[in-house]
């Protein structure tokens, strides 16, 4: 039906462009119709009035289509097919003698077409004309000017054309309730559907606030294991600089400048104050025992001071390492997720030493995948704390946290798996661990599990947990796919 519509009315909304068809298929449908029926009143002989009505409707349902063609809307069409429609039912009615046709089926089908094309208003424009010709012109017309005499006019015709008109207007009431009904159904829906959208809206709002919240929690978590690395760094580096300060003022130095200046004040007379004087016999081997101590002084300085360029190079790399995970999320790029991993821990590797924490590393040959590394980084290290958080709160003795890395099963995806030998997950709560708000912890908030479960989602992989009860660890794993060519091919894009 497309085809005989225009292309605003193709482009129109659902309802105008359901409308639109319905104009369309009905013209055609009563074009088709009317042009056969002329046909049968040609090769029946029928009189030539008859011929001429069939053949003028048919004319205009024919315009009517080529107005649909060219029109923005279906009011002007929709009015042209429902004035053809209730016109030709008139004019038929007029020029034959048959009362019966007011109850014709056809009364009914342009009711109701009328009602759905026009609306309940507009249609009382074509619905009032036709029932006062249906009521009162066509019984008056045939008592005139037909073939049978006034007083041969019963009176339950009357009564059929009477009821006939009550029908159209029945048709008309119904086809009322309909469209209020329906507009009001149609209202609510609308409504509905603001709503929905508007919580959807919300609900996105609260979800990038929520992401940006563990962002910040994540970067909270990577500046803590900063500070706390930078801070033991600093200690060592303090302790050195004591050291080589104590060293500094303890020095013998100025006792070589004193053994110089003896030197100096007895240049004339050198060999005798050498073999003679009783402080210049002892001055060689002063001198000799002074400078083996100066070169042991300056091999501990010199180790406090590798110590302490150790210690400066170790801050620069850890600020480094912050800085190069400080990256604006939504950035993919190509990951070593075993260095990676690496990172992660020594972002909190003083946490791990001080709880007395053995922290095993299983790594498997891997290729590197392309993937959000805030977001992954984010993940781990949350994973990290909640297994240092679980080892802390143990009572066991062999603190272990084990991390794997390999191929998941199928070979299409790569498997993270951080085990720790902790306090573990009571059966009835292994579905809720990645609910928003639930914790275990004291003073947990509730959304680190959660937050990290759907960034895992938004990489395309996802997160699971598994234990065998209070007091046997758990393993959190992590999956990621490979899709190599596909990553590759984005990165080069970008």
């Amino acid at each position: 039906m497309d085809r005989w519509l225009s292309e605003e009315l193709r482009r129109a909304p659902p309802d105008e462009r359901g409308r639109a068809r319905v104009v369309a298929g009905s013209a055609i449908t009563l074009l088709l119709l009317t042009g056969s029926t002329t046909m049968a009143f040609l090769m029946a002989g029928m009189p030539w009035r008859y011929f001429v009505g069939g053949g003028t409707t048919t004319l205009c349902y024919l315009g009517m289509l080529r107005i649909l063609r060219r029109a923005s809307s279906t009011r002007l069409p929709a009015l042209l097919l429902s004035a053809i429609m209730s016109s030709g039912f008139v004019m038929t009615a007029l020029i034959t003698d048959d009362s019966n046709l007011m109850s014709h089926a056809a009364g009914m089908l342009i009711t109701v077409l009328t009602v759905y094309l026009l609306g309940p208003r507009r249609g009382l424009l074509i619905l009032v004309p036709m029932s006062l010709v249906i009521v009162v012109v066509q019984p008056l017309w045939h008592q005139t000017f037909g073939s049978r005499p006034p007083a041969a006019y019963p009176d339950y015709e009357w009564v059929m054309h009477a009821l006939a008109g009550l029908c159209i207007v029945a048709g008309w009431a119904v086809g009322w309730l309909y469209s209020s009904a329906h507009a009001a159904t149609h209202a609510e829906l609308a409504r509905d559907i603001q709503a929905r959208k508007e919580a959807e809206a919300k609900l996105g709002e609260l979800h990038h606030t929520l992401l940006a919240v563990s962002r910040q929690a994540g970067m909270t978590e990577i500046a803590t294991g900063v500070l706390h690395n930078v801070g033991n760094t600093l200690n060592s580096v303090n302790i050195s600089v004591g050291v080589v300060t104590d060293r500094l003022r303890g020095s013998r130095i100025s006792k070589l400048v004193q053994a110089t200046g003896m030197l100096s004040e007895h240049s004339t007379d050198l060999p005798a104050f050498l073999t003679t004087d009783p402080r210049g016999t002892m001055l060689p081997a002063y001198l000799s025992a002074l400078s083996q101590q100066l070169t042991e002084e300056r091999a501990e300085l010199l180790a406090e001071m590798n110590a302490l360029g150790e210690g400066v190079e170790h801050i620069k790399s850890i600020v480094s390492m912050q800085q190069q995970h400080a990256r604006l999320v939504g950035v993919v790029e190509l990951i070593t997720v075993p260095q990676l991993i690496d990172d992660a821990l020594r972002l909190d590797a003083g946490a791990f030493e001080q709880s007395g924490i053995e922290v095993r590393c299983e790594y498997a040959e891997v290729p590197p995948i392309v993937v959000d590394r805030h977001k992954l980084l984010q993940i781990l290290l949350n994973l990290l704390s909640n297994a240092r958080h679980a080892l802390v709160d143990s009572s066991v003795q062999d603190k272990r946290l084990t991390i794997r890395v390999g191929p998941g099963a199928g070979g299409r995806h790569l498997r993270i798996e951080v085990t720790d030998n902790g306090l573990g997950i009571a059966p009835e709560n292994l579905t809720r661990v990645f609910s928003q708000g639930f914790t275990t912890k004291r003073g947990g908030h509730g959304f680190g599990l959660h937050m990290s479960a759907l960034a895992a989602e938004e990489l395309k992989g996802r997160l699971t947990a598994t234990s065998a009860g209070p007091g046997q660890g758990a393993t959190f794993t992590v999956e990621l796919p490979f899709r190599a060519e596909e990553a590759l091919a984005s990165v080069s894009r970008a």
